[in-house]
């Protein structure tokens, strides 16, 4: 892929980072920034944590407080950076896990790239847990995170879309934007040009999603996440068991629950059993209707299998992506078996 590639992202562009500040360049910046956002603070110690999305460095305060710099490297729009934290200021009003945003700097005057400084929380990636966990673990770990979506999904809008700042100002339907996006366009239309696909598969994916746009687009508008997989779901246990203490990759929107559900039951580069599956139901509750679910599922193998969702290198699972095309005839054998 081109560095300067952009790839989709509910409604904006997310561009590749072109180069990690060097270690020189960080504690330059850091030290400068601290004074500037955070005065009277001394940055004590500064841990490059690399790349994925923006770079990464945890910074320990005096005091021994820990704090996250997250510095836009791309060369595009801020905008994305900056979101993120306005998803976090939706996701605390509401009482869910969010990081604090201590700073948001857009003037490019300290690294020569926009930045935003939040709280560090702890905890431990999803998919890494359950390499390690037992399976009575990974059972509570399933319900925790399915109680987690279930208040998530239980908050609603207004009107559908994503938004920049105001939850209450929408952009448009998302349902519209990635049926353009994403299966007319975007993965869709470079799965069949890259030979992942056939023109019959393409062909059909997008008859399919057409015949329902009106049924996606029936829906409440609820909190969604719409970036739901086990890289960017992070869990910490405590005297009460496991719990989700943080979420990455915001693309937070007034969306169908059903594409969060479409990714947590079957997640890019992996599979959920039916017993952890169970156990996810018994913390979220009543599923959205099936239908919805695979429709979803269908738009988001394409999706995986071109590399759009930003998984880090070690979620990748190159086997996975040529046997889950399989999956795309099996989920719309079955639409079309409900029409």
């Amino acid at each position: 892929m081109a560095m300067n590639e952009k790839m989709s992202s509910f409604g904006y562009d997310a561009v590749i980072a072109r180069r990690a500040l060097s270690s020189g360049e960080l504690e330059r910046g850091i030290k400068k920034a601290v004074s500037v956002h955070l005065p009277g603070r001394v940055a004590m110690s500064i841990r490059d944590r690399g790349v994925w999305l923006s770079q990464i460095v945890e910074v320990t305060l005096d005091g021994d407080e820990v704090i996250v710099f997250k510095i836009a490297l791309g060369a595009g729009d801020p905008g994305t950076l900056f979101r993120g934290g306005s998803c976090s200021r939706v996701l605390r009003e509401h009482g869910l896990p969010a990081p604090r945003v201590l700073a948001a700097d857009a003037s490019r005057e300290i690294f020569g790239y926009p930045f935003i400084v939040e709280e560090w929380v702890d905890g431990t990636r999803m998919g890494v847990l359950l390499d390690h966990v037992s399976k009575a673990e990974a059972l509570e770990i399933y319900e925790s995170v399915g109680r987690l979506y279930g208040e998530m999904h239980s908050v609603h809008g207004e009107r559908p879309g994503i938004w920049i700042d105001n939850p209450q100002e929408t952009l448009g339907s998302p349902v519209d934007y990635m049926y353009r996006a994403e299966i007319l366009e975007g993965s869709g239309k470079r799965a069949v040009e890259q030979g992942r696909v056939s023109h019959n598969t393409y062909h059909r994916v997008v008859a399919l999603w057409a015949l329902n746009m009106g049924y996606l687009n029936d829906f409440l508008p609820s909190l969604v996440h719409a970036s739901a997989f086990p890289w960017t779901i992070y869990l910490e246990k405590g005297g009460n068991g496991w719990r989700v203490v943080k979420l990455t990759a915001l693309d937070i929107c007034w969306w169908d629950p059903a594409v969060d559900i479409a990714s947590l039951r079957y997640p890019p580069f992996g599979e959920v059993s039916p017993d952890l599956w169970d156990a996810f139901q018994g913390g979220y509750g009543p599923l959205p209707e099936r239908r919805r679910i695979l429709l979803y599922a269908v738009m988001q193998r394409l999706m995986a299998i071109m590399g759009a969702f930003r998984e880090p290198q070690s979620a990748r699972n190159e086997s996975w992506v040529e046997t889950c095309l399989k999956d795309l005839d099996t989920f719309m054998d079955e639409i079309e078996g409900t029409d």
